[in-house]
């Protein structure tokens, strides 16, 4: 099978792992039509709610480490403390959890302080900027946005949702290890089932199995013959042990990142790619204004995530007493920073619920920020600008399809996205 029949062809699996109402559901949680105003409600009483935030809005549990106190982050000034200081508000949560800890491995998703920084800097040099819109864009992105758009450029409409913001990602990530596009689909198909909660025992040790079949082989191959994609990049990237000496990633890091980084990139880029178009198509005024001015790509992209993150919240588990945002917070707590509630603190933005990339530029907390900022948030961005210049220059007529079930954001408070995105152009 060639690349661009796998990129393209016909297949209900993507249905099924790319729905945002799927992953709510599979990963125990609850679906949310609003999550904003009842936040708002909420973060106007104090900066800092007590409790369970998603009990409080869905009157659900979560796969989550309920005998600790909690304590949600409401606004942005709190947020952005606890993100800054991964020494009080610890990531080890992210160790803690059973299903992360098994599906993933030991990542710097849940490191703290020197370990942290020691693994993350033998990657960071392939996911900057410059490697983003350079290496990247070049080899990958931009060939296989080509190849996704011819497929249903003649057919006058599209699901842009199902046919690029699941595929593009998912192929580019995949085809960055060295996995070649015609394995990708079933490779996230057990990635995805090694990490569910809600799956039996023994088909999630099965899909762990599976992963770590595919990836170990990948990398045995790489150390005999080293080729240009990420594995290899990693086998020869510069790494300090402990004690500081000299070293290389073992196979077992190599794994871990890699697990890490095909779950995420595969994932969130998908769900804010929707977000970013669903925007620019209910706000037809500002997407033109984005074809005639492409100097606006970044600030539309940067919207999209203020307005509406994929990833509204993430964890931290405190070592020490605290206080935030007025609020006294004792050791052992676990922090949940809502950065969807940050990115929308009227405080520091003026009419904040409404989409404007015209908006004054100021930092936002989408990409969270701190030592645990989103390590792929360059590679995102080459994505979504790759695909929206490829759609506007090709489709001068992209419009949102109004017959049928009209597209909107869905999901939870772990994950959001677009129900469908449905356009014509005919």
């Amino acid at each position: 099978m060639t690349a661009t029949s796998a990129l393209t062809r016909k297949d209900e699996r993507y249905k099924e792992m790319f729905s945002v109402e799927k992953e709510v559901a599979d990963f125990g949680y609850a679906l949310v039509d609003d999550i904003y105003a009842p936040i708002a409600a909420l973060r106007s009483k104090s900066p800092v709610f007590v409790g369970s935030l998603a009990r409080e809005l869905t009157g659900k549990a979560e796969h989550s480490m309920l005998d600790r106190p909690r304590y949600a982050t409401l606004t942005f000034e709190t947020c952005n403390k606890v993100l800054g200081d991964n020494i009080t508000y610890s990531s080890s949560y992210y160790r803690e959890q059973d299903f992360i800890r098994e599906g993933l491995g030991h990542t710097i998703l849940g490191m703290i302080g020197k370990e942290h920084a020691r693994y993350r800097s033998s990657i960071q040099p392939m996911m900057t900027r410059e490697q983003a819109m350079g290496w990247w864009r070049e080899k990958w992105i931009e060939p296989f946005v080509s190849i996704l758009i011819d497929d249903f450029q003649n057919d006058g409409q599209a699901d842009l949702s199902q046919q690029l913001c699941a595929r593009l990602p998912m192929h580019t990530v995949t085809a960055a290890y060295g996995l070649g596009s015609e394995e990708a689909l079933a490779f996230r198909e057990s990635l995805m089932a090694s990490m569910v909660p809600t799956l039996a025992p023994q088909p999630r040790a099965e899909a762990r199995a599976k992963v770590r079949e595919i990836l170990i082989g990948a990398i045995t191959e790489s150390r005999r013959n080293p080729r240009d994609d990420l594995i290899s990049r990693l086998i020869g990237a510069p790494f300090k042990d402990a004690q500081g000496n000299h070293s290389q990633l073992s196979d077992e890091d190599i794994l871990s990142f890699s697990r890490l980084l095909l779950l995420a990139g595969g994932g969130t880029t998908y769900r804010q790619m929707g977000i970013t178009l669903f925007a620019l198509l209910s706000n037809r005024d500002q997407m033109e204004d984005l074809r005639a001015d492409r100097e606006l790509m970044r600030p539309a992209i940067q919207e999209s995530l203020r307005w509406n993150c994929t990833d509204p919240v993430f964890h931290r588990i405190s070592t020490k007493p605290s206080v935030l945002g007025g609020v006294e917070v004792p050791e052992g707590a676990l922090v949940d920073i809502y950065l969807a509630a940050g990115n929308r603190d009227p405080e520091r933005w003026d009419n904040p619920d409404v989409y404007d990339l015209h908006r004054p530029e100021k930092r936002h907390i989408g990409f969270a920020s701190g030592a645990h900022t989103c390590l792929g948030r360059f590679v995102a961005e080459a994505e979504m600008t790759a695909a929206i210049n490829a759609l506007l220059d090709r489709f001068p007529k992209l419009r949102l399809d109004s017959s049928g079930e009209p597209p909107k954001i869905i999901g939870g408070l772990v994950a959001r996205g677009v129900n469908h995105l449905r356009v014509r152009f005919d």
